[in-house]
Parts: C-alpha cells; structure tokens; sequence
C-alpha cells in the first residue's frame, strides 16, 4: 500500500504570502495618502485571505469556481484598495477625515468578517447532491427553445423599465428576474460550451450577439454593470474551464471600467435627470464622448479635479474608486455606532424574512430599499427629502455590527458563509451539469455585490433560482434519462 504524499498548506509557506505583501507595498509607495503600518498590515491580509484560498483551490479545490477567493477579492477591492487609491475616508456631514483608528478598525472588522465568511463556507452542509440533480437534454428542439428564450429576455430588457412598471408592483421582480436573470443564466451555458470547445456554430453567434447587445443596452440605459456582468459571466466560463484566472481579459476589462465610470454622472445628468432623448446608440455614443472628455481633460490639462495640486490622471482615477468604495461608509458606521446611532438588535433583518415571498402572493410586503433607507437618513448621507431619488447601501458586512456590534459580524458573516457554501456545493460542483452551473454562474454576480444588505443578497437569491428553473421546466430531464452524465454537455444543435 503506497503512501499518500504529505501535501503542505498553501498558509504554511511564506513564500506564498509575498506577493499579498508586495502589492500592497507597491500600492503604499503609490498612494498619496498618509497610511499607517498597521493599516497596510490590515491591508495585506485582505489580500492575503482570496490569494491563498485561489491557490488551494487550484491544488485541488472539488467546485468548480474558487468561490471564495472571489468574494474575498471583492471585500478587498471595496475595503481595502480605497485606503490607497481613493480619497481619504471622510465624515459626510463635516468634511473631516476620520482618525486612523476609525480606518483601522473598519479593516480589522472586514478581516474579521472575511474570515468568518470563509470558514461558514467550508462547514460541509449540503442540500442535494449535485449528481442527482436534474439537467437539460441537449437535442436539437431544447436549444431552440433556449434562444427563444434568450431572444425575448433580450427584447424586454431593452424596454426594462416600460415592462416593470407595466407588470405593476406585484409583477415587478417577475420581469426583472425574466429580463435579466434568465438570459444571464443561458448566456452561461453557452459561454461554458465556448470555453469547453463544444459550442457549434449557432451557440456562438448567440453568445456573440448576445453578450454585445447587453452591452450597448446596458451604457444606453445609464447602467455600468452590463459591461462588468459580462466580463465576469465570460470570465467564470474561462476559469469553470482552465481553474485560472483570464489575466488577458482582466487587462482589458478594468480600464474599459475606469474609463467609462468617469462619464456616468454626465450620462445620468443628461438621459435619467435632464430628460433627454436618444436612441440607443446615441446614448451610448454620449456616454463614451463624455468619459473621453474627462480623461482627455486631465491629460491636457484642462480639468481641476479637487482643489488646488490634484490635476492629474490620479485624481481622475480616485474619483472611479471613490464610487466603489465601502470604506467611507464602514468609518461613518463604526464612528457614530452606537455613539449617535443605537445598535439595531436585528431590526433591518426583517426584510430578510419578506424577500423570501414574492410579491406577487403579498404585493404590500416591505421593501428591501426601506433599510437602505433608514441607513442613509440615520448616518446623516441623504436627506429624507432626497430617499426616492438617492439609494446607498452600506454591505452585509457593515449591516452586522449596525446591528450587533463586533460579534455580530463574525455570527451574520458565518451564518451568510454556510447559506453560500451550500449553494456553491451544489450549483457549481464538478458534477453539477450544464443547467444548474449555468445558474449558479448566473448568481455569482450578485455574491460578488458586496455592497448589497442582507435581505438583497440572499434573500432574492431562492426567489431567483426558482423562476429561472421553472422557465426551464420544458427542456429538463432526470439526468438518468439522458443518454449519458455528460449528455446535457455534449448535445448538439
């Protein structure tokens, strides 16, 4: 009987830790921000957390997707990056920047809730077992019925708003799931075949036309996410099939991002508060002539961004990181909590309970905006005059210890890991088949929006799947009927 060869811990060598530490260094000498050491310490290991769980998921990680890592990534981008390429974090309501214990502790408390995170996730708890869930049958008639699908979530997410408004308040989330939600899902199917190499010909031209339809929709529509969503629909079909990160597309999505976030407020002010009208290549034309306006401004020198000594492409580009930012906001929250504001002993936790519900069976349910609302009126960010035109959400993370104060992030955090770990065992496991990896592809865009409370990041979630599955009733099959496991993957149009 050979022996089994002892395999280290991606923790237990330091050599592994240094590029978390270097890029960190290297991002301190860039930044024009006073940072204190244990600040970029806080910082590393940010960074340090998604960087050894996606190598130890390369080493032999049974999902498909290092789901972690990614989320992981996300908390480090949203809290960590600001602290050296946006503005100093700073109190709302008088401008000053807050002290660098405040800073530092919204950095530990993300630690803190990353971890906890992380280790819910790995809790073996597992509702179905991948390899008995259904798939589809990948005959010629399944894959037609996909594009019609495909095709007229497409047309009604070009009219999205005119469509929900028409559906009325209890028919609203129903459209948005259908618009939205389905197409992505089979857009992930087929980007799965893509990478897999078993794509025919008309799979191609559909994910082709679909992916740059969404996107002109998504920049006519005032809508950023179109572009990031498909990066990373195409991105997770890259690593689904590789197990590594697509550096090349990465390359060329994030400055796409940078440039065009810089033009988003001109769009807005033009097409969603100035009313005006166009086409949907206008609008879109509009929106890359803006952003091209304010980075050629910076480079001619032509534009002040900030004050006096801030013409430059950096504060251009802190302005792009400044609106991802979660940073400001956890300072804002640990600084007046419970100080101004009392803890909330899980009050904004009850719209948790009513997203599971569709609106359709309670149309008078609680909105899940109502908590984004009290948070911007409690912590001094908007007016209440203001509530129906601005709508800020501060992260799950921050919402714990809005509620229960330090063990409340590490408890909420937990408890959302094993909600997350489940569907990751059972969406995007090896076995899992083409239709449920397509929609567990499809749900990691909204795992990656840290930004979302609580009751928006898991409780639409079920509601979600659900619909989506049921869309697809007509072309699933027990996967014991099919000619083989793999059928669903290998079918052909």
């Amino acid at each position: 009987m050979s022996a089994v060869p002892f395999r280290k811990p991606a923790f237990a060598d330091l050599k592994s830790w240094f590029p978390a530490f270097g890029i960190t260094a290297v991002l301190w000498w860039l930044s024009g921000n006073k940072i204190s050491l244990r600040e970029n310490a806080m910082a590393a290991i940010l960074l340090l957390l998604p960087w050894l769980a996606y190598h130890r998921w390369q080493r032999g990680g049974t999902t498909r997707i290092p789901l972690f890592a990614l989320i992981a990534m996300a908390y480090w981008a949203a809290f960590a990056m600001p602290l050296f390429l946006a503005s100093p974090a700073h109190d709302p309501q008088t401008g000053v920047p807050f002290d660098e214990s405040i800073v530092f502790g919204v950095l530990a408390m993300t630690v803190l809730g990353v971890s906890a995170l992380g280790l819910g996730m790995k809790t073996p708890l597992r509702l179905f077992r991948p390899s008995r869930l259904p798939d589809i049958s990948g005959d010629t008639r399944a894959w037609r019925y996909l594009y019609c699908a495909l095709a007229l979530a497409t047309l009604g997410s070009t009219r999205l708003d005119d469509a929900a408004e028409a559906a009325g308040s209890a028919g609203r989330q129903l459209v948005l799931t259908l618009c939205t939600v389905l197409p992505i899902a089979i857009c992930a199917m087929l980007a799965i075949r893509r990478a897999d190499g078993k794509a025919t010909p008309s799979q191609r031209l559909a994910l082709g036309i679909f992916v740059v339809v969404r996107i002109v929709v998504g920049i006519a529509g005032g809508w950023l996410g179109s572009v990031v969503g498909m990066g990373v629909i195409l991105g997770l079909a890259y690593i689904y099939r590789y197990r590594k990160l697509p550096l090349r597309m990465i390359v060329i999505i994030v400055p796409v991002v940078l440039f065009l976030q810089t033009g988003k407020s001109a769009f807005r002010d033009a097409y969603w508060t100035g009313k005006q009208t166009g086409g949907v290549v206008d609008k879109a034309q509009f929106w890359l002539r803006a952003s091209y306006n304010e980075w050629s401004g910076v480079f001619g020198g032509r534009r002040r961004v900030g004050g006096p000594g801030s013409d430059s492409t950096h504060a251009l580009f802190s302005e792009s990181i400044d609106r991802l930012a979660l940073l400001p906001q956890g300072a804002n929250v640990l600084a007046r909590t419970p100080r101004d504001v009392p803890f909330q002993s899980g009050a904004s936790y009850k719209f948790l309970a009513a997203t599971l519900v569709p609106r359709v069976v309670w149309p008078d349910k609680p909105s899940v905006s109502d908590a984004n609302q009290f948070y911007q009126v409690a912590y001094g960010l908007t007016d209440k005059d203001n509530l129906n035109s601005v709508s800020i959400s501060v992260g799950c993370l921050i919402e714990a210890f809005m509620n229960f104060g330090w063990p409340g992030v590490a408890l909420i955090m937990f408890f959302i890991g094993l909600i997350v770990g489940i569907f990751e065992r059972t969406l995007l496991a090896a076995d899992s088949g083409l239709l449920f990896c397509g929609l567990g592809l499809a749900m990691v865009s909204g795992l990656l929006a840290v930004e979302s409370q609580a009751a928006q990041y898991l409780g639409g979630q079920l509601q979600q799947i659900a619909l989506v599955f049921i869309v697809f009733l007509p072309v699933v099959r027990r996967r014991n009927s099919l000619q083989r496991p793999d059928a669903a993957l290998a079918g052909t149009t």
